[in-house]
């Protein structure tokens, strides 16, 4: 192969899995949110006021912590072709996780037995529908995957009644403030913006950033909500 074939075929992978050569900053901002995340929420596990609360915080604790470390292992450590494409199906199909993690602690934690099973059982066939689409088609739902997470986030909503009735003004705000933020921050990523600094942060970061953010908050109102 010669060498602008090889650049042609090189620059598509780049393209879709990001070169070997990474900006600094790509992933060690989830690095630093894991390690503050893992007691943090290990301690709210503790704490939780009851069984189904515990239950709650526990199954979205695993979300988060799954999601952080599979994002940072696979921007920070993650470096040939073959490896990064499938970590960054694995990366992305994480993403379904936590989603079904924060929905299954709001709802163990607003909801009666019998509509929290429900929640539950919708959440998690979603998620792993879109997980297992995700891993074995990766091509085909890379299109579809910001509108995914989305459209699935913002389902949500359909708690925020009994959100705002449990934990009052703060859980609600806060349960708001973090879909809007994680919703500015993927329109941010798809569009690949801003571009800032490549070589050190830029829109891949800033996405990083908002989803921490957007996680404090919806740390703030399970919080709020469970003890």
């Amino acid at each position: 192969m010669g060498r602008e074939q090889a650049g042609a075929v090189a620059r598509p992978l780049d393209d879709a899995l990001g070169t070997s050569a990474r900006p600094t900053w790509r992933g060690r901002l989830h690095l630093v949110a894991l390690v503050f995340a893992v007691p943090l929420v290990t301690g709210l596990a503790i704490q939780s006021d009851g069984g189904r609360a515990r239950a709650g915080v526990i199954i979205y604790a695993v979300g988060l912590c799954s999601t952080l470390a599979v994002s940072t292992t696979y921007h920070r450590w993650v470096h040939t072709v073959r490896a990064r494409a499938r970590w960054r199906r694995l990366d992305h199909a994480t993403i379904f996780a936590l989603i079904a993690g924060t929905c299954s602690a709001l709802a163990l934690t607003t909801l009666n037995a019998g509509r929290a099973v429900a929640v539950l059982i919708a959440i998690w066939f979603a998620a792993s529908v879109g997980a297992v689409l995700k891993l074995s088609h990766f091509e085909r739902a890379s299109r579809l995957g910001p509108v995914v997470y989305i459209a699935m986030g913002w389902s949500g909503v359909a708690l925020a009644p009994a959100i705002w009735q449990r934990g009052g003004t703060l859980a609600f705000v806060c349960f708001v403030a973090g879909g809007l933020v994680y919703t500015v921050g993927a329109i941010g990523f798809a569009r690949r913006w801003p571009t800032l600094r490549p070589a050190t942060f830029s829109y891949h970061e800033v996405w990083h950033a908002f989803t921490i953010a957007a996680a404090g908050l919806h740390f703030a109102t399970i919080t709020t909500l469970s003890t």
